[in-house]
């Protein structure tokens, strides 16, 4: 592909992430920068933020290194400014609004849904006199080392390998606050990650393969496209990104014939004079396929995340095949749930059968009925999943809460944006001490903990604002005072959520148990993961749904080793009352699982179907003479329906950018 087409067709992508508020990865296997220095300064030029790190230098193994370098370059603002970094961006950003600076920085950050460090850091600068005492408490936090703390929230958690993902997701968001369309970032020089270290790759992929899977999740990267460059050893060499099977599902191109379109997941610009004629094509294209309309942006995102090989973020009636079934028993869970109760389902399937896709039609119904949704992934085993104490921020962090009353018209708010709406008028915050107090009065397990948010019949705004945010509990031990603190936390938040906003009992989400069984994960670590299910799974949280969503082969395995397993965290003397393990072994082996069916032909010509219609609504109708033959072939080469979606995206796409 040439240097020209390239810029214009990642600058098109730009433009559509930036209007769905997503993030993309592709790989870029380039010979000369030339081609990315073009496409960054042309994107400065058109609003958008730029960022980039050398992966020589800071690996994506160590993602914290990733994240300083990124907000270190970082370009935001006017095209002739030569000033770079994020301390330089906030400065422009106060001599733009002046006396409105914190009123503007306020408004977008609610918007954009900016949380955290970063946006108390980017905060404080702002409202400082002359923004030195700040500027020099946003490197040091940078820098992984520690600051006075900034205003009366709670201690800064410093951006270390626990808080990297959080952050890269929070700068993104904090460019937009501060004026960017969207985000560019390019790591760099990427064939350094073939020769690291084994252990050091293989986290360097993990990290790049959850970048490609989670990075504008719940909370995360927002209006980004993130580039990965090298030259070809990235992808030819032994260890090479192909090498990695999960990456290699992700990246590469299932359609041979597919010229690279604005959203590819792979792009070469040293490819042979054939591939270059063809794809001389897409340069004229480019202008000539229609801009999204405001409406289609649901369609728009749902199918940049299927060419990703993702589900969609939302529910999309459009794109459900099959789901009777599961609406009958969600009813079923839902009534039984309303008691004081919980209930406890087991959603099986297998990989790419179409979980995700449940999980999320599940989400969009809990919300219609006013019950939040909190997720947790089984990832990261060794480090959070068996410690509430470390995993209860990132619990929060992706829970979802009902809101009726939002002026964007947004079904769902995070619950740190509950908090802040909470304490933004007198008559919540009366609502809120009311409910404090009525929690306070009763004899329940978590009556101490709304106690220590009150002091002389008023909120100690500080002292609730490090209960519910969970940050200071992050670096504790896994001991079982701190497990029960986190635990009485969550229940907490659950209570209030009840009280304030008549919320109903919470969905929570169970998923990627079968990372439980990788290679790697020993006894003990399941044993440690079993021991905080128990608590989710065994009947403790008042009113809830509970869906643990496992492969056949890791429930199986659960069933087999969870007598055992359990036996031995009950015999613990740290074993907590509230982890009901004796609970958590009899849903384990009665729960009679809701199965994700597997589509037949029919269903999967359906589904394809449906996106070929989706697509049209927001590319406009491409001709396809060939379209029957093409998806009885693409049906008998795809594995799972997510395989075969991807090679519906990538065949439409190439006709609608490229003709044929």
């Amino acid at each position: 592909m040439s240097a020209k087409t390239f810029v214009e067709a990642q600058l098109r992508a730009l433009s559509e992430v930036a209007l769905a508020e997503l993030a993309t990865v592709s790989v870029v296997v380039v010979s000369e920068r030339d081609a990315l220095d073009a496409l960054e300064d042309r994107s400065v030029v058109e609003g958008y933020a730029v960022a980039h790190a050398s992966l020589s230098e800071h690996g994506l193994h160590g993602l914290a290194e990733v994240v300083r370098a990124l907000a270190a370059s970082v370009h935001l603002g006017s095209a002739r400014s030569k000033k770079r970094g994020l301390v330089a961006a906030l400065g422009a950003f106060a001599d733009k609004h002046g006396k409105r600076t914190l009123e503007v920085f306020d408004e977008r950050a609610r918007g954009e849904a900016l949380v955290g460090e970063l946006r108390r850091l980017a905060r404080a600068f702002l409202e400082s006199a002359t923004g030195k005492p700040s500027a020099k408490r946003i490197e040091s936090w940078l820098a992984g080392e520690a600051a006075s703390d900034v205003d009366s929230g709670p201690e800064l958690r410093l951006l270390g390998p626990g808080t990297a993902k959080a952050a890269l997701a929070a700068l993104t968001r904090l460019f937009r606050v501060l004026g960017a369309r969207g985000t560019l970032i390019v790591l760099d020089e990427g064939e350094a990650l073939v020769d690291l270290s084994p252990a050091r790759r293989d986290l360097a992929y993990t990290v790049m393969r959850e970048l490609v899977d989670n990075a504008d999740g719940r909370g995360g990267m927002t209006a980004t496209k993130l580039l990965v460059a090298g030259d070809a050893t990235l992808v030819t060499r032994r260890h090479a990104i192909f090498d990695h099977e999960a990456l290699a599902t992700r990246i590469a191109t299932l359609e041979p014939e597919s010229a690279p379109t604005p959203h590819a997941t792979l792009v070469r610009l040293d490819e042979d004079a054939d591939l270059l004629d063809r794809e001389r094509l897409l340069l004229p294209r480019l202008g000539e396929v229609p801009r999204v309309p405001d409406a289609r942006v649901p369609h728009l995102r749902a199918l940049l995340r299927l060419g990703q090989g993702l589900p969609p973020l939302e529910a999309t009636t459009e794109l459900t095949v099959g789901i009777e079934d599961v609406d009958t028993r969600i009813d079923q869970l839902f009534a039984t749930s309303s008691a004081d109760g919980s209930v406890f389902a087991v959603l099986v399937g297998e990989y790419g059968a179409g979980k995700t896709h449940h999980l999320l039609h599940l989400e969009a119904r809990a919300l219609s009925s006013k019950r939040p949704v909190m997720r947790l992934a089984v990832e990261r085993l060794d480090e959070d999943v068996g410690n509430p104490q470390r995993h209860l921020r990132r619990l929060l962090e992706s829970a979802l809460v009902p809101v009726s009353e939002a002026r964007s018209g947004a079904r769902s708010q995070s619950v740190f944006a509950r908090l802040e709406a909470w304490l933004a008028s007198e008559s919540s915050r009366r609502a809120l001490l009311a409910a404090l107090e009525a929690i306070e009065a009763r004899d329940l397990e978590i009556a101490g903990h709304a106690s220590s948010c009150l002091v002389e019949g008023a909120i100690d705004e500080r002292a609730l604002v490090t209960m519910l945010s969970a940050l200071d509990l992050v670096d504790k031990a896994g001991s079982a005072s701190y497990r029960r603190d986190a635990y009485r936390r969550l229940l907490l938040w659950l209570e209030l959520l009840a009280r304030v906003d008549g919320c109903e009992g919470p969905v929570v989400i169970l998923d990627e148990a079968e990372n439980l069984y990788r290679p790697g994960v020993s006894r003990a670590e399941r044993r440690t993961a079993l021991r905080s299910l128990a608590f989710y799974c065994g009947g403790t949280i008042p009113r809830a749904c509970v869906v643990l969503a496992v492969t056949p082969d890791t429930l199986a395995s659960l069933r087999e080793e969870a007598g055992a397993l359990l036996d031995e965290i009950e015999e613990q003397v740290t074993a907590l009352p509230m982890e009901d393990v004796a609970m958590l072994r009899r849903r384990l082996l009665r729960a009679r699982p809701l199965e994700v069916k597997k589509l037949d032909p029919a269903a999967r010509r359906e589904l394809a179907e449906r996106v070929r219609i989706v697509h049209a609504k927001v590319r406009g109708k491409v001709s396809d003479p060939d379209w029957d033959a093409w998806l009885e072939r693409a049906q008998r080469e795809s594995k799972t329906p997510r395989e075969l979606l991807r090679r519906t995206m990538e065949r439409l796409e190439r006709l609608a950018f490229v003709g044929h």
